[in-house]
């Protein structure tokens, strides 16, 4: 990603999306203005549609420990689960459950 950073888990929702994204630069701000900014864009321009597309600012939570990291990723990709859009995490196309689970190749 061009500002260094590594996402470990992701979830994309109807209106939010859930990052476990570390920023070995410190460099959060930058990085989530510009995935807000040129995602929305994208959207907005193939779907014809304008204005916002996630609901509210950015949350960002500090995580050091490895088994909180691990709670995270858990807490990510069971979100769709929780809402009731599937039954489990491997049904759901919008999230990095399948690539950790091994049950699909990851991107490089």
């Amino acid at each position: 990603m061009r500002y260094g950073a590594v996402i470990h888990s992701y979830c994309l929702m109807h209106n939010h999306y859930h990052l476990l994204v570390e920023t070995p630069a410190g460099n959060l701000s930058q990085i989530m203005r510009h995935i807000n900014g040129a995602y929305t864009t994208y959207f907005n321009v193939k779907r014809k549609h304008s204005g916002h597309l996630f609901q509210g600012r950015y949350k960002a939570i500090l995580v050091e420990a490895d088994a909180y990291a691990v709670e995270l990723s858990r807490y990510i990709h069971l979100n769709p689960v929780r809402v009731g859009i599937v039954a489990a995490p491997e049904e759901y196309d919008w999230s990095s459950y399948r690539q950790l689970a091994g049950i699909a190749t990851p991107p490089p």
